[in-house]
């Protein structure tokens, strides 16, 4: 029936939405936060899947890898952050985008290096294998559990950083860092913190993706064009505007190649372009930064 279809395909667009809510929500924390177009945010999300991969052949386990992996990402974050980023701060956005460019080429190169250029799988575990009825068609468990972490992750960041002594913190530091720091909070702490959270969710993506789709070298650079494309769409900085806009990212992949296959590739530009010309900041962006 063609409702089970639309239906199914509805699904399948929240599900994509909410999965790169836990990319972009990432990158735009720490490009709100703290000035920086971070290019190497793809990579960690590569990273991320790589080292579940890694883990799941080690141990066998894939709870274990969905717990280890998104941790070590963050710590590589925070190295980052801490060795490179930090001595950049205040100076051109230009040399931020150099230096995570670069990182992203480094990091690209060394997966392929270590690991190989080839497609590979994190295998399901067990316990989610198989699919669940859902009235009108039958869907994969992982899917749905893939689904509810997004969303419980989504939800619970959310109320962190609106009612959580750190998120007051992380939003005082955005809008007025000088003053935070003369109130006897360091800043540049904050701000690793950030990049690390935005390190770990990456991470955390990339088990959960490369679990239910591949893993392999090009999986950065297709993650990082969509994730700048949402945080466009939804706005420099916005937490709102990143979740709206992964959501809408979401059903355009899902119904386009269904209902438009000619044109699935530019109308992500399309879309974007669209909301760009009628809002130049972004659906909830600052329009007195632009």
């Amino acid at each position: 029936m063609v409702l089970d279809g639309i239906a199914k395909t509805a699904l399948l667009g929240v599900e994509m939405g909410m999965t790169l809510v836990l990319v972009t929500v990432g990158l735009t924390l720490i490009f709100g936060m703290m000035d920086v177009i971070n290019f190497a945010h793809g990579s960690l999300y590569m990273l991320g899947a790589y080292f579940g991969l890694t883990v799941v052949s080690v141990t066998g386990n894939w709870w274990a890898a969905l717990l280890i992996a998104p941790l070590l990402v963050g710590l590589l974050g925070g190295l980052i952050e801490y060795f490179s980023i930090r001595p950049l701060y205040g100076r051109n956005p230009l040399y931020h985008i150099l230096l995570t460019f670069g990182f992203a080429i480094m990091l690209h190169g060394l997966v392929t290096e270590i690991w190989g250029g080839q497609v590979q799988n994190i295998s399901t575990p067990a316990l989610l294998d198989g699919s669940v009825d859902l009235v009108l068609f039958s869907y994969p468990l992982f899917r749905l559990f893939l689904l509810g972490v997004s969303i419980a992750v989504t939800a619970a960041l959310w109320l962190a950083i609106r009612q959580s002594d750190f998120g007051i913190v992380m939003r005082a530091s955005a809008h007025d860092s000088e003053m935070v720091n003369a109130l006897g909070t360091d800043v540049k702490r904050v701000f690793t913190a950030v990049f690390v959270l935005g390190s770990v969710l990456a991470g955390l993506a990339g088990v959960l993706l490369g679990t239910s789709q591949a893993v392999d070298p090009g999986m950065a650079a297709s993650i990082i064009i969509q994730a700048f494309a949402i945080v466009v769409i939804g706005g420099l900085g916005s937490y709102r505007g990143a979740v709206v806009g992964a959501f809408i990212v979401g059903m355009l992949n899902a119904f386009g190649p269904t209902f438009a296959p000619q044109f699935t590739d530019a109308l992500l530009y399309l879309l974007m372009a669209a909301v760009l010309l009628v809002k130049p900041a972004g659906l909830f962006g600052n329009p007195e930064a632009t």
